[in-house]
């Protein structure tokens, strides 16, 4: 029996029969996949072209809205867009000037807006416009407003339009010329008082001004995002948490303005909630030191920080609660008379699962930091740069009784001679970025030795094919390995 040659005389019986299916089905198919993929096979044909707006008629429960002003002023980087906003470009010659085209479809519409940027962004707004008034039910929507041509109050209307409709999960990225009249306006947007998000991202730019909050009242809100937005500290503290009563995660992104040494003492952030479980802090790019913090959240369970290391009077009130930590803390040198590494440190003594950046090590090596005993630590994820680093691995493994999983990264900043370790009860060691130096295997040996309760060792092997077989035969090889542990490699 001969083996047929598959060829293209195959991919077009393919594309054959998918075209003998209903518009109806191919619409179904559509929604099953993602925007950007269900946008491009508008190229296809006529039929194709038509098949997107049916989709979004029969089907639009099943697909998020996703609008983005961006990428209008660069359309030749997108020629196909993520979103429901354009399903085409074209270049148009007219005489010796070339002009854009925008070709955009709405429930079997089509919307041609020409020439300037300005044309472009009104076009964008009329489209974005149809598109929600088409809809009877907006479960999801991101709008991205980054230009800062499309005006605040067209952005309110909009946000109302979906809100109006069910909307459970909204993503507003926006960015304005910062004028006060904006500002007081965009606090307005009816986003901060509703009965129907669930889910909110909010990423704001205005040019430097902290926005003020009217009251707010979410009272089935689940999840707050915000990114790069300037919120007064007692907005946040007294606004926008307690207007949330069912928060149960909350991410705040370069968060807040930055601050002066003189201007710590007198600033203070409250992150008070009870229903709060996770919490993502990162602010390290926008303030030299963090101000005053007091955490009572007796029900958090996650914490993700990165920043400078806590002003000394920070309190904290999840000791019982926490169960996961990650850390990302560095200390500037001229505040280390306002800082507490240990007082972050401290916190984690009852989490199962930490992980620890290479700036946190390096820092709580340099600073002589003393780790309390872990009594509940499973998981232990730890990177370091340097060798130097390396030497709070013993310490930590010493105060972990009832460790299970090490995940280590950067092994190949130990020194030859390896870091010794006591005997441990590490059933599973995770590598990564293993490159083969002599420190690495000496590391390894001591891993294979001491940890005898170890079951697996997992490696992952930075080196080009030929040199990655050799590292694998000499692992496999080491004189402590046994039977009882199963090294795998990734």
């Amino acid at each position: 029996m001969k083996a047929q040659k598959v060829g293209s005389s195959c991919s077009r019986d393919a594309i054959n029969n998918i075209n003998s299916l209903p518009d109806e089905i191919l619409a179904q198919i559509l929604s099953f996949l993602p925007t950007k993929r269900a946008v491009s096979t508008c190229i296809l044909s006529k039929r194709w072209r038509n098949l997107f707006p049916l989709m979004n008629h029969l089907f639009a429960s099943q697909n998020d809205l996703y609008f983005d002003d961006s990428d209008l002023l660069h359309p030749e980087n997108h020629y196909l867009d993520d979103s429901v906003i354009m399903t085409e470009y074209l270049r148009l010659r007219l005489g010796e000037r070339r002009e854009l085209c925008l070709v955009c479809h709405c429930k079997g519409e089509e919307i041609k807006i020409m020439s300037e940027k300005d044309d472009v962004h009104r076009g964008f707004g009329d489209f974005v416009d149809k598109a929600l008034s088409g809809r009877m039910s907006i479960k999801k929507l991101t709008l991205k407003c980054l230009s800062g041509s499309i005006s605040v109050a067209l952005i309110n209307k909009w946000t109302r339009i979906a809100l109006d409709r069910g909307l459970v999960d909204l993503d507003l990225r926006i960015r304005t010329t910062g004028s006060y009249e904006e500002v007081a306006l965009l606090s307005s947007n009816a986003v901060f008082t509703n009965n129907t998000l669930v889910k909110l991202t909010l990423g704001i730019e205005v040019n430097h001004l902290e926005m003020s909050l009217p009251k707010v009242f979410l009272p089935v809100l689940k999840s707050l995002f915000l990114h790069g937005i300037l919120l007064r500290c007692h907005d946040l503290c007294l606004n926008m948490l307690p207007g949330c009563p069912t928060l149960e995660e909350l991410s705040l992104e370069y968060y807040p303005s930055k601050l002066r040494i003189d201007e710590l003492e007198m600033t203070e952030l409250s992150i008070s909630h009870n229903t709060l479980k996770r919490l993502t802090f990162h602010y390290n790019s926008c303030c030299a030191l963090s101000p005053v913090t007091q955490f009572n959240t007796p029900s958090l369970v996650y914490l993700d920080f990165s920043g400078f290391a806590l002003h000394y009077k920070s309190v904290s009130y999840f000791l019982d609660s926490l169960v996961e930590a990650k850390l990302d803390v560095d200390m500037p040198r001229e505040c280390i008379h306002l800082c507490r590494p240990s007082m972050i440190i401290n916190w984690m003594s009852n989490v199962k699962n930490l992980s620890l950046s290479s700036t946190s090590v390096k820092l709580i090596y340099s600073s002589g930091t003393e780790f309390p005993y872990l009594v509940n630590l499973v998981k232990l994820s730890l990177e370091s740069n340097t060798s130097h680093g390396w030497q709070v691995l013993p310490s930590l493994l010493n105060k972990s009784p009832k460790l299970e999983t090490l995940v280590l990264k950067g092994l190949h900043c130990v020194r030859n001679e390896g870091v010794h370790i006591d005997p441990s009860q590490v059933k599973m060691l995770e590598m990564y970025g293993f490159r083969g130096n002599g420190g690495e295997f000496s590391q390894s040996k001591c891993f294979l030795r001491q940890m005898q309760s170890l079951q697996v060792m997992k490696v992952e092997i930075d080196a080009d094919d030929n040199k990655r077989l050799q590292l694998i035969s000499d692992l496999l090889a080491l004189p402590d390995h046994s039977s009882k542990c199963r090294i795998q490699f990734f």
